[in-house]
Formats: C-alpha cells, sequence, structure tokens
C-alpha cells in the first residue's frame, strides 16, 4: 500500500513541478513583452517618432539594462534603413532576454 501511495505522490509533484514550469514560462514571456514595449515607447518618445524623426540622432543600435532588481533584464535595439523606396524610413528591432535566471 505504501509503495501505490508513493507512486501517486510521485505522480503528484510532477504534475504540480509541470503546472508551475508553464506558469514561470508564461509570466517570463510576459515580463519580457512589456519590458521591450516600455523600452520602445521610451525610445520612441525620445527620438521624436511622432513627428518626422531625426535619423541622424538616433544610433544604430545599443541596450539598457532595465529594472532594479537582481534579475535585470538586457534590452537591445537596433535600426536599419527600410529596403523599400521611400528610402526616408527605417525599422527598428527592440529584443529582451526573456529567460533571465
Amino acid at each position: 500500500m505504501s509503495v501505490i501511495l508513493s507512486m501517486i505522490a510521485v505522480m503528484l509533484m510532477k504534475w504540480v513541478l509541470a503546472r508551475y514550469m508553464i506558469a514561470v514560462r508564461a509570466y517570463r514571456s510576459s515580463a519580457s513583452t512589456s519590458h521591450s514595449q516600455g523600452y520602445g515607447s521610451d525610445r520612441a518618445s525620445n527620438w521624436n517618432f511622432v513627428n518626422y524623426p531625426n535619423f541622424a540622432s538616433i544610433p544604430s543600435n545599443g541596450s539598457i539594462f532595465i529594472d532594479d532588481s537582481p534579475k535585470t533584464a538586457r534590452v537591445s535595439y537596433s535600426r536599419t534603413a527600410m529596403p523599400i523606396v521611400p528610402t526616408n524610413g527605417m525599422t527598428i528591432t527592440i529584443r529582451t532576454d526573456e529567460d533571465q535566471p
């Protein structure tokens, strides 16, 4: 009887830990998305994207660490010219590391 109970306990713990891992991944993904959107909004306001942006004032790449906790998130960005006409546009890519320990 104790063998059966221990097997049930192991299966229950496996199920609980699997649900915990799913929750952690969902949290990290949503935190990463909010970091990207927040940093993107900050850069857009600093670079004056509402009006016609001044491309000379926008660096081609860079990164920043956000959050003051021990688990900081690194957000990096890069810009490239748009390959289509008109050539006065550009693409901004913002990435975060969502799998921080």
